[in-house]
């Protein structure tokens, strides 16, 4: 029950103007990572200064927009200038879809982070659902079944 309720399937309302779909996670950390991110992050740095400010208030934050799991990097996935504390295609799928959402939509920034968090589930589903698991008090024997990382650092 805790993988059905943590691990989205789908095409999330976003995902077509992106091309990414949770059913394909190592497709869709490829376009995140090597074509959202760079293209986001130049145009919203030069052309958007108040969203540039809302990224870095919200992703220097340690609310987990970063990839804590395969490198150690921990909740923070930015440095004060807004560049990226790890160089794998995690941190800057996490950081290309943050700057997608607050450019293309209205999301609060609880709502950009509760995307972010689906893609971290999708991309390190036996760490998600063990937090999951350990908050609700369940079992974790079954999480030996999840994938610990999907696509590579």
């Amino acid at each position: 029950d805790a993988i059905d309720a943590i691990i989205p399937t789908g095409v999330p309302e976003y995902g077509k103007a992106l091309g990414v779909s949770f059913d394909d996670p190592v497709g869709s950390l490829d376009i995140l990572s090597q074509q959202v991110y760079p293209a986001m992050k130049q145009d919203i740095k030069q052309n958007y200064p108040e969203i540039w400010k809302r990224y870095i208030t919200l992703a220097s934050k340690p609310v987990g927009i970063s990839c804590e799991f395969c490198c150690g990097v921990g909740p923070i996935g930015i440095n004060s200038k807004g560049d990226l504390n790890c160089g794998c295609a995690h941190a800057p799928a996490l950081h290309g879809l943050t700057l997608w959402l607050m450019k293309n939509t209205d999301y609060t920034d609880a709502e950009v982070l509760r995307e972010v968090m689906k893609w971290k589930a999708i991309f390190f589903p036996r760490d998600l659902v063990g937090i999951g698991l350990q908050v609700a008090g369940g079992d974790t024997t079954s999480l030996k079944d999840l994938p610990g990382m999907v696509g590579g650092c």
